[in-house]
């Protein structure tokens, strides 16, 4: 599919009909339905049906619209660089950031990142680990902030910072003694507990450690970030865990506890294997560095 071609199908998929992309992309319909003819007699098959007066897409046209959306949204990237560097402007820092970490973390981080870069502009997506990974290789973002490890061979990986799963759960009253700094996993599965989905890489770190113990975790709730985990616990779900980055920004209302035997929690950030990094990308890096250290 020529450049064209991608525009027009998506400009249908979007709209559902002719006269619709047309009023997209400001030609005429005649020139979207000759394009849409020319894609399909290059393809070989057909990739709508007419049903009434709307386009349907067919199955072959379900299973490539998400890689047409992707590369659309590359081609809408190269436009705005390319305008950018005519206007002599610098082109956006694109940061790719888990959800949990976004929240506190990154503002923080930008504070810093901006006291030496304050006219750079900035793009931030929240993705989970994995996909950020991917975004990466695809070369679709600077920099990605990421739990644990995320091997790729198109990825380069720096350590940032090292921290532990922890479990936070509603304070206990003063009175009731139990003050403890740290708790048994095998204590915290006894009781109905919130946790990361084992697609996330310390969802499945936690999995893993539970297998080692011979636990196996029953009921509860189960969720994809981080950050959500700890609002559920502070409005008593049960207690949590999570990561300690997370849990810096718990306030006096939820206890925080060190899990037994510890499981090891890292963040790295992710640049494109083989390409030299812009200076703010590094220094970004630094300054996400410098915030989640003390939490560490």
């Amino acid at each position: 599919m020529r450049i064209k071609h991608v525009e027009v199908f998506n400009a249908i998929m979007l709209t559902g009909t002719v006269s619709g992309a047309a009023r997209l992309l400001h030609v005429t319909q005649p020139a979207v339905t000759q394009t849409l003819q020319h894609a399909e007699l290059q393809l070989g098959y057909a990739l709508f049906t007419r049903q009434r007066n709307r386009l349907v897409p067919t199955r072959e046209a379900q299973a490539l619209y998400p890689e047409v959306q992707r590369l659309v949204s590359q081609l809408e990237s190269v436009r705005r660089l390319a305008g950018a560097l005519r206007g002599g402007q610098q082109a956006a820092l694109r940061i790719l950031v888990v959800p949990s970490l976004a929240v506190h973390a990154l503002p923080q981080a930008l504070t810093l990142f901006r006291r030496r870069h304050p006219a750079v502009p900035v793009a931030i997506r929240t993705l989970h680990s994995p996909e950020i990974a991917q975004a990466i290789a695809l070369q679709e973002g600077d920099v990605g902030i990421v739990f644990g490890p995320s091997p790729h061979p198109a990825v380069q990986q720096v350590p940032v910072a090292q921290g532990r799963m922890v479990c936070v759960s509603l304070a206990t009253p003063a009175r009731s003694g139990d003050r403890r700094s740290t708790i048994e996993l095998a204590e915290v599965l006894r009781s109905s507990f919130i946790r990361i989905d084992e697609r996330d890489p310390i969802g499945a770190m936690l999995a893993e450690q539970c297998a080692r113990e011979g636990l196996a975790p029953e009921g509860g709730i189960t969720v994809q970030t981080h950050h959500i985990a700890m609002t559920l616990a502070a409005q008593g779900f049960g207690p949590a865990l999570i990561d300690s980055f997370t849990a810096a920004a718990a306030d006096d209302t939820l206890q925080v506890r060190t899990l037994v035997p510890e499981v090891p929690v890292s963040i790295s950030a992710l640049l494109p294997q083989g390409e030299r990094s812009p200076q703010p990308a590094d220094d970004l890096i630094d300054a996400f560095r410098r915030v989640v250290s003390p939490a560490a």
